[in-house]
């Protein structure tokens, strides 16, 4: 039997997950299939309903607008892990045993990108479910941490991400102050950060959780000031490399499948 997964969301045709995953199952010699899904805000608890009751299923990637939804589900056969109910979002579905969990491997993929990376200084822009995730991955090195937000409504998830430690909200006015960070951390939207061109200045580091339309103008600047870039597409990869180990429970060389999703990736673009 050919098992199935997919990533759920709207809208969710340009989504890349498709070609990065079925890439996987095909370098993994698994027999599975992962297709893109349509569920709109307020369908996902009916939707999930009937699909987990599926035999085949993989397990589903969620994205906008669904991944703070999906922690918010009462389902007696879909544990929330603790990670998502930390930071409100979750972005991944999987079988454990007979029961199903949620988790976000976006704390993964930022994890799996800034190990290897040195700075004393963090800058987030933006207060959603990627720059929550970002935050639980990165506070545990006790570093500082700011993150830029429209709207206090979501400090009390931007404090819960941070698990303990410190971080400072500030608001978004003050956002250019943000690239005075070592590392600056991009979830915004590629339409809504037009202003923040203006005042770019390249840190030694800048991480653009965004991908779409490619490139995004912030990363352009980066690149083009000679700046050290982590993309979109490598999160996207980094992310998906988790989820894969979760869902299909193989044993691999995560950072060779990292290579191979990036390649992928980068060939498509």
């Amino acid at each position: 039997m050919i098992k199935r997964a997919a990533v759920l969301g709207s809208p969710v045709s340009h989504s890349l997950s498709p070609l990065i995953h079925n890439h996987a199952y095909s370098l993994l010699g698994f027999s599975g299939n992962y297709q893109a899904i349509e569920v709109k805000s307020g369908q996902l608890a009916s939707y999930l309903e009937q699909e987990l009751l599926k035999e085949n299923l993989l397990g589903f990637s969620l994205t906008m607008p669904l991944k703070e939804e999906l922690t918010a589900i009462s389902n007696p056969a879909l544990i929330v892990d603790s990670r998502s109910e930390e930071i409100n979002s979750a972005n991944t579905i999987y079988r454990d045993g007979d029961i199903w969990r949620t988790t976000s491997t976006d704390v993964d993929g930022f994890e799996f990108l800034t190990k290897d990376l040195s700075f004393s200084s963090v800058a987030i822009l933006g207060a959603g479910g990627t720059a929550r995730a970002a935050i639980a991955a990165l506070a545990p090195r006790g570093i500082k941490i700011e993150a830029y937000r429209r709207s206090p409504d979501r400090d009390p998830s931007l404090i819960n991400s941070a698990l303990g430690f410190n971080i400072e909200i500030r608001d978004w006015e003050r956002s250019a102050q943000a690239w005075e960070s070592e590392l600056v951390i991009n979830t915004i939207p590629s339409d809504q950060v037009l202003s923040m061109t203006k005042e770019f200045k390249a840190p030694k580091f800048f991480f653009d959780a965004t991908y779409w339309p490619w490139p995004p103008e912030l990363s352009k600047l980066q690149l083009d000031a000679g700046g050290s870039l982590i993309s979109g597409l490598q999160l996207l990869a980094a992310q998906a490399v988790f989820q894969i180990s979760l869902m299909t429970e193989l044993d691999f060389d995560k950072k060779w499948l990292f290579e191979e999703l990036l390649l992928k990736l980068e060939a498509g673009k």
